[in-house]
């Protein structure tokens, strides 16, 4: 048997890093498309198209590493199914149900890597993306903001921050609230009446400091509070992230913020599920692409990749109609984001149970 995880795992491989390059390459011809357009708008140099490409990269990986499962399988199944070698293992005892177990190891394993690109490598290179976008691209002229939220992390303190306005001009923030976090949970709490950057340092003004412990809250009010946050004015200026370009751990912190502001938070726990959810379509889509692998045709790059995509385009759509129905309340968040992942793994499921016997 370990012969044959190896013989399958070789087969896989090959095929699984010919689709990573092809849907990868897609999604970034996509995207190079736009950045020409805007380049040649806005005259920009060759190099800052290079540093676009380089940090929107990760996040297309997210993308593309689950699509590759599901076409390298199919491409793998494919060509074992036409010269008759599945055939000849089940015939020797071996299930299909065995057959799938190096594929599911393959799905997990990018599952879990889609999963830390997500939540270890994305967040910081798009901000770094955004930076760059609107100072080099779109050089936008600083505008008040409304409801700024970002989130910060030094030494060991993961510090959310809310402002209900923000002024580019000025480099001050209105109505602020900061939210301290160490080691999961909040120790401090402070609200302030405005934040003004002063000499490389955020200095609040008019506010209330709350000391969270064990044995109670300590409240005191200060007249002026210098407060260690390391994002400058003009990084803060950058137009705010939309839920979806936040981490797991950032929609944690934004949803206890809005939570303890009375702010609706519906959509950022919708967005919370939906990134644990979309890395384990890996999974799905291997579950999904054995028996599909089996199917009678003509063995081939182009079928695999013509079904793929039709299978990609029905979970997408399945995925935009739930988290529709989720961020309109009329499905919990969890289910909203589990739907398509449940739906395709049960379809998957029924089909290789159909085939094994």
């Amino acid at each position: 048997m370990r012969l044959l995880d190896r013989y399958l795992l070789k087969e896989l491989g090959g095929a699984l890093l010919f689709a990573a390059g092809i849907f990868t390459s897609l999604l970034l011809a996509n995207h190079l498309f736009q950045l020409a357009r805007l380049i040649f708008q806005q005259g920009a140099q060759a190099s800052v198209a290079i540093q676009l490409v380089l940090y929107r990269l990760p996040l297309l990986l997210t993308y593309s590493l689950p699509m590759s499962v599901l076409l390298a399988t199919l491409l793998a199944f494919g060509r074992l199914s036409d010269r008759n070698e599945i055939a000849a293992l089940r015939t020797s005892g071996i299930s299909l149900y065995r057959l799938a177990v190096p594929v599911l190891a393959i799905g997990a394993f990018m599952s879990l890597s889609t999963f830390l690109i997500t939540e270890g490598v994305v967040p910081g290179a798009e901000d770094r993306y955004r930076l760059i976008f609107f100072r080099e691209l779109l050089k936008q002229e600083p505008r008040p903001q409304e409801n700024v939220l970002f989130r910060e992390e030094i030494d060991g303190i993961e510090s959310m921050v809310f402002a209900r306005r923000f002024h580019p001009e000025t480099e001050m923030m209105e109505g602020v609230v900061v939210t301290q976090f160490r080691e999961g949970r909040v120790f401090r709490v402070i609200e302030a009446a405005k934040a003004i950057y002063r000499k490389g340092q955020w200095e609040f003004e008019r506010g209330i400091l709350y000391l969270l412990n064990a044995s109670g809250t300590v409240r005191s009010q200060f007249a002026r509070l210098r407060v260690n946050l390391p994002r400058s004015p003009e990084e803060v200026a950058i137009p705010a992230k939309d839920p979806s370009e936040m981490s797991v751990r950032e929609l944690r912190l934004a949803i206890d913020v809005l939570r303890r502001s009375g702010q609706e938070f519906t959509r950022y726990l919708v967005e919370m599920h939906t990134k644990m959810a979309t890395p384990v379509s890996a999974i799905v889509f291997a579950i999904l692409a054995v028996p599909l692998g089996l199917r009678p045709h003509r063995s081939g790059p182009s079928i695999g990749l013509g079904l793929s995509i039709v299978v990609i385009l029905l979970y997408y759509l399945l995925l935009s109609l739930s988290l529709s129905l989720g961020h309109g309340g009329r499905l919990p968040p969890f289910v909203a984001a589990w739907l398509p992942n449940t739906v395709m793994a049960l379809v998957g499921g029924w089909l290789l149970y159909r085939m094994e016997r």
